[in-house]
């Protein structure tokens, strides 16, 4: 989980702010991140599960549930050398739980500590300063990250919701 500054953005414009950010794409690499185990903070994970199978039938879109050291796989990142990175991970953003926002990485507290072995903002700088991908970051505001946890309604809502509107616009291409 990251934790964000303010952030001005509804989730009625992310569906066109994702087409506009996605516009051009050649290949897609769907990042889920999180903790599998510590209740919403496992939602990245489990978009992943439901983009992988939705997405299956797409050749050129590949989706991994990387857990909390996305850092792990920069190696196959460069290897399929994406035009477009999808991170999908829970952030704190002082929202409702299941609030879903496209975060700018520069917008990503620095001085935070995260739920990750090594900072998004770090990633992020090195997959389009090395790589020279475009990322992009989707959060969803978490309810509860307790160990043994459930996923709440709200954000399981929330992973359906992301899921079906990334799973249609990358179909229609």
């Amino acid at each position: 989980m990251v934790t964000i500054q303010e952030e001005q953005t509804g989730t009625e414009a992310l569906a066109s702010m994702l087409e506009g950010e996605l516009s051009g794409w050649k290949q897609i690499v769907i990042l889920g991140i999180g903790n599998e185990f510590s209740g919403d903070d496992s939602l990245g994970f489990q978009a992943a599960q439901k983009l992988k199978r939705a997405l299956s039938n797409i050749s050129k879109v590949e989706v991994l549930a990387v857990g909390v050291a996305p850092e792990n796989f920069t190696g196959l990142l460069r290897k399929l050398s994406p035009s477009h990175v999808v991170l999908i991970d829970a952030a704190e953003m002082g929202e409702i739980a299941g609030t879903i926002k496209l975060i700018e990485p520069h917008r990503i507290e620095k001085r935070m500590p995260s739920t990750h072995t090594m900072p998004l903002y770090m990633l992020t700088e090195y997959l389009e300063q090395e790589i020279g991908t475009k990322v992009l970051i989707l959060g969803i505001q978490p309810k509860s990250i307790s160990v043994g946890a459930a996923v709440s309604d709200e954000v399981e809502v929330s992973i359906d919701k992301l899921a079906r509107l990334l799973a249609e616009m990358i179909n229609r291409r």
